[in-house]
């Protein structure tokens, strides 16, 4: 109401549709739920065995996670083909991508629930096979950033080159908006966290979490105004101090590159897996869950107009390991539009799933 992009009547009738409850008895005749807690396997099993419990037959039973193995959380309950992922990109009100991640019992009929949910809340809704990230954050968790700022760039250089290239948000502007704590929190709790080498690490135990409290890799105002902090790169120096690595200069082209060939060279992987369908799947996830740039058209139709042998080349030269369908594509001469490409990737998905 205050920004004007509702009025007070239709937000007073938004609100009267919400029932809100403490008790899970009362989803005993819901026909979706959606449960959004913090990335905690437990606790996710914990609230799907109790779902379990109380949730009418056939009732969808959908995850949020962004990460998890959704056939872990089905396997706390008794009814696994009803369980599928709904991962919702945050800020969910603004982000339209939902991945709908199938497991490996997930019935035809709770896809095509979840399928048709999505499209009811307006959403662009892609189907994606269960694997640690799925598709958009599987691709983009292998995104150069975080290797780039260990190696020797400030925040700002990494973004300005990202933004150059036609990201509405750096890597490490991204970090901020999510939260440093997402991941901080994971790797403390898991005993993995190492402050004295790791920037993530450093940032969540110097309670650094981004923009919700005000400083991360940026600082920020009232106003959630970003700018360099002194503070926050004087811990990176030290960090690199601790690696044995100083600071480097890189062209523009040369950031793009370690940021995102190795974003086409998972998504190869993920076709070639059978987690994805088709790689304009991958492109749809890329631009609405990750705003990568319209123009662009996503990592593979990039990929496509760089020319896959030249991008082959350049993976090679960033020293990763090329997917075995982007070799067999460039190897074959195929395109990603070329009908033994397109039987290639059919035969991937449906060898994954169609025999379950």
């Amino acid at each position: 109401v205050e920004r004007k992009s509702k009025t007070q009547a239709k937000v007073d009738a938004l609100l009267s549709l919400i029932q809100p409850s403490t008790k899970y008895e009362d989803f005993a005749n819901c026909d979706i739920v959606v449960e959004a807690v913090y990335e905690n396997m437990d606790l996710k099993k914990k609230i799907f065995a109790t779902l379990d419990q109380v949730c009418k037959p056939g009732c969808m039973l959908a995850s949020n996670t962004s990460y998890l193995n959704i056939d872990a959380i089905a396997s706390a309950t008794k009814r696994p083909e009803d369980v599928i992922g709904c991962h919702f990109f945050s800020p969910a009100n603004v982000m339209k991508l939902l991945e709908n991640v199938r497991g490996t019992k997930t019935s035809p009929k709770t896809i095509a629930t979840a399928m048709a949910f999505g499209k009811k809340i307006k959403k662009i809704t892609c189907l994606v096979g269960n694997c640690h990230g799925f598709i958009a954050n599987r691709t983009m968790g292998v995104s150069g950033g975080m290797a780039l700022l260990h190696q020797g760039l400030l925040p700002h250089q990494i973004d300005a080159a990202s933004e150059a290239y036609g990201m509405k948000m750096g890597p490490m502007r991204m970090q901020d908006l999510v939260g440093l704590d997402l991941f901080g929190r994971i790797n403390a709790t898991s005993g993995k966290a190492d402050p004295s080498k790791n920037v993530i690490d450093a940032m969540y135990a110097a309670e650094r979490y981004g923009q919700k409290n005000g400083k991360g890799l940026y600082q920020y105002d009232e106003k959630r105004n970003l700018s360099r902090d002194p503070v926050a790169e004087e811990m990176i120096q030290k960090i690199w101090k601790n690696l044995g690595v100083t600071q480097k200069t890189m062209t523009e082209e040369e950031i793009v590159d370690a940021l995102y060939l190795p974003v086409v060279n998972e998504g190869f992987k993920c076709l070639e897996e059978g987690i994805a369908i088709r790689p304009s799947d991958i492109d749809v996830c890329l631009h609405f869950g990750y705003n990568w740039p319209r123009y662009r058209g996503g990592p593979m139709q990039w990929a496509t107009a760089e020319g896959l042998a030249n991008v082959l080349a350049r993976i090679e030269k960033l020293g990763l390991k090329p997917s075995e369908l982007l070799k067999e594509t460039v190897q074959k001469g195929w395109t990603l539009n070329s009908k033994d490409f397109q039987k290639r990737v059919a035969q991937a998905w449906s060898g994954r799933w169609s025999k379950l």
